[in-house]
C-alpha cells in the first residue's frame, strides 16, 4: 500500500474470519500494520501478515467529494 491511494482489501482478523474493505484509503503505514480511512472516516488498524488480497482502485471518487444535495 502507498498513502493517500484507494484500495479495496481483503485481510483476516481470526482464524476462520475473512474481512472486506472497499475504497480505504491508506493514511500510515508502520512496521507491522497499515493504518486505512473508510469513506465515513472512521480508521482501521490492518496488519501487514493478515492481508490476503489488495487491490488498487483506479479512478475512485468519494461520494463526499462536490456532493450536492
Amino acid at each position: 500500500m502507498k498513502i493517500g491511494k484507494i484500495y479495496d482489501v481483503a485481510f483476516t482478523t481470526g482464524r476462520y474470519e475473512i474481512e472486506y474493505e472497499r475504497g480505504v484509503k491508506c493514511i500510515k503505514i508502520t512496521p507491522q500494520s497499515y493504518r486505512v480511512e473508510r469513506e465515513d472516516g472512521t480508521t482501521r488498524l490492518i496488519g501487514l501478515d493478515c492481508i490476503m488480497e489488495l487491490k488498487e482502485v483506479v479512478g475512485f471518487t468519494s461520494p463526499r467529494v462536490g456532493a450536492k444535495e
